[in-house]
């Protein structure tokens, strides 16, 4: 029990250490943990503090590059998510009489060529990039670009495929031309990224996280908002640790300009009664307003130094 506790320990370290590739690490644990009962706790615990220690050092070796990679691979199972969720919502509303319409003129909830391309789109972008295949990850970037750019630009207001997460709703995302930033971000970090073969294990992992966001946005009802918390929490990491973790300071910037438009809708919309729309006080704005130039200054300050040295 105490071994397998020290090798999940160790878990800690980059991949490509030896604590990670032998027993040398564990056994060494096990003897200095002998003859104590809170032994085995601080040695794993140790272990964990020098595995983290390892990563940030390594991370400082990392390229932008790197960074663009894993950008593209957070926002690729994000906007294979959206799509699986848009579909769903179509076969599936969240009222039964949405699916009939009643009296309404406008009835979202079909899945037509368009939701069909977009999640071919957003999956091939997945593949891809497990392959290591840019020029399919790219080319259904760039077709994932051109379907969110017709639902936004072509499309009259409230009249777009998004309105499935926002029909008859008080909240939601993505709504209107609200992703259209992030599919924007996503073929430039597709674009920058250095693409390399996944291990075989790791495509199914990244599945079932696009599983875990679409079933997490069928159980709130402003669907993909809450990413903004884990989006807030890289950006927080980034302000102080952006000089260490390169990858950080670029994810946080690709993730900011990509939130960019969800971000004036919440501070231009009308004061409401809804949670997500109804921050338009001037204390709140200029808040908002100056979290987001320092979430955008100060990783980019942190690659340019990068860049200097």
């Amino acid at each position: 029990m105490t071994r397998e506790l020290f090798r999940f320990a160790c878990r800690a370290f980059p991949p490509e250490h030896r604590a990670r590739q032998s027993d040398e690490v564990v056994d060494t644990a096990l003897l200095a943990a002998e003859g104590s009962a809170w032994g085995p706790a601080d040695e794993a615990i140790s272990l964990v503090v020098a595995g983290l220690y390892e990563r940030l050092r390594v991370e400082r070796s990392r390229s932008l590059r790197d960074g663009a990679g894993l950008l593209a691979g957070l926002l690729a199972l994000v906007d294979l998510a959206i799509a699986l969720a848009g579909i769903l919502a179509c076969l599936h509303p969240p009222r039964a009489d949405f699916a009939v319409g009643g009296n309404l003129f406008f009835n979202p909830y079909v899945v037509d060529w368009w939701w069909i391309g977009f999640a071919l789109a957003a999956a091939a972008i997945v593949v891809g990039l497990a392959w290591g295949n840019r020029r399919l990850a790219l080319s259904a970037a760039l077709l994932n670009l051109g379907l969110v750019a017709y639902d936004a630009i072509s499309l009259p207001p409230g009249l777009g495929h998004f309105e499935v997460f926002t029909y008859l709703q008080t909240a939601g995302f993505p709504a209107g031309a609200h992703w259209l930033a992030g599919a924007v971000v996503l073929v430039f970090a597709t674009a920058a990224a250095p693409l390399r073969r996944y291990p075989r294990g790791r495509l199914p992992l990244e599945l079932a996280a696009v599983v875990l966001l679409v079933v997490l946005s069928r159980e709130t009802s402003s669907s993909f908002v809450y990413l903004a918390w884990p989006l807030a929490l890289i950006v927080v990491l980034a302000m102080a640790f952006g000089a260490l973790a390169p990858r950080l300071a670029v994810v946080a910037v690709g993730g900011t300009l990509a939130a960019l438009p969800s971000v004036v809708a919440y501070l231009t919309r009308p004061d409401s009664t809804t949670p997500y729309y109804s921050h338009n006080h001037p204390w709140v704005i200029g808040g908002v307003g100056v979290a987001v130039v320092l979430s955008l200054v100060l990783p980019l300050a942190h690659l340019a130094r990068r860049r200097l040295t």
